[in-house]
């Protein structure tokens, strides 16, 4: 219901779709629709104050929160209640307005939340959520609905996490990638925020036996980024275990944000992948950029 709130040479690369839109002065956004879901926690605070940062001028931003209530009076249950709700949302619009950003807002009621978002996130390029999990020795665990979100989200997700530059976010970015066709993806994501935020930008690439062939795709992926946005970013090569070292090199770097991609996979496939587990594991927010086509299959749907 909607209701208004109270590293070597550079390699030539030309890539018309990157080029035109980040040089135009009516360049698009980066995130055209933004989604963000807010449920009144410290990690909700995060993903509306990134969802703003990463709402440029002519692009959406809708919040959604989802409640839900079981008996009455004095004997009333909630996971979140339609009056706790209505606050958040207010509060978000607050925080919106003072970013210069007119949002839009959904109070949504219902048991799995997950699958309330999922079900909203049809037709926009980016959902935001936030991290609810515990921390733990080497990163950190995610809720339900988050862990829900990383495993079926058919759009670019970015799991929100507490960083220092709330409102500048993200100052810092982390691009993980592999060379693979599914790396390109995080990686046009990640040069149109350095482009538009002014964001420092770094590479991590993990090899995987596959080394010439990959770390070509790698080298193309920074020129690119050098392309775009006149900066050649280093390129921080580690071995060892993937999720782990694009982890350490995160925090290391002190990066706000990692971009890494997915690559396709939905439900149980996506149990153990790279993404799913750097999801869990980060001190940082995560963003998971998705291969074009299945975006596209999202956006058909809505």
């Amino acid at each position: 219901m909607m209701f208004k709130p109270s590293v070597p040479s550079v390699m030539a690369v030309s890539d018309p779709s990157v080029t035109e839109r980040t040089s135009s002065p009516r360049a698009l956004p980066t995130f055209a629709n933004v989604l963000c879901a807010v449920d009144g926690g410290r990690s909700s605070r995060a993903a509306i104050h990134q969802a703003v940062c990463l709402c440029e001028p002519g692009a959406k931003l809708r919040f959604v929160s989802v409640h839900h209530e079981v008996g009455s009076r004095h004997s009333a249950r909630a996971d979140l209640s339609e009056m706790h709700a209505r606050a958040v949302l207010d509060e978000a619009v607050a925080i919106a307005r003072g970013g210069e950003v007119e949002p839009s807002v959904s109070l949504l009621r219902g048991v799995e939340a997950s699958d309330l978002l999922l079900t909203e996130a049809a037709g926009h390029d980016l959902l935001v959520a936030g991290c609810r999990g515990c921390s733990r020795p080497g990163g950190l665990t995610l809720g339900r609905t988050a862990t829900q979100l990383a495993q079926h989200a058919e759009v670019p997700l970015l799991i929100a996490r507490r960083t220092v530059d709330a409102d500048n976010f993200p100052q810092s970015v982390l691009l993980a990638t592999d060379g693979s066709d599914g790396s390109l993806a995080p990686a046009r994501v990640a040069t149109r925020l350095a482009k538009a935020r002014g964001s420092a930008l770094r590479l991590v690439y993990v090899p995987d036996g596959r080394r010439a062939e990959r770390y070509r795709e790698v080298l193309k992926q920074r020129a690119l980024i050098e392309l775009v946005t006149g900066s050649s970013p280093k390129i921080a090569e580690d071995s060892g275990h993937v999720a782990d070292r694009i982890c350490d090199e995160a925090r290391g770097y002190r990066a706000s944000m990692i971009a890494i991609g997915r690559r396709g996979l939905g439900g149980a496939k996506a149990l153990g992948s790279v993404s799913e587990r750097v999801l869990h594991r980060a001190q940082c927010s995560v963003l998971v950029a998705l291969p074009q086509e299945t975006e596209s299959k999202s956006r058909s749907a809505a």
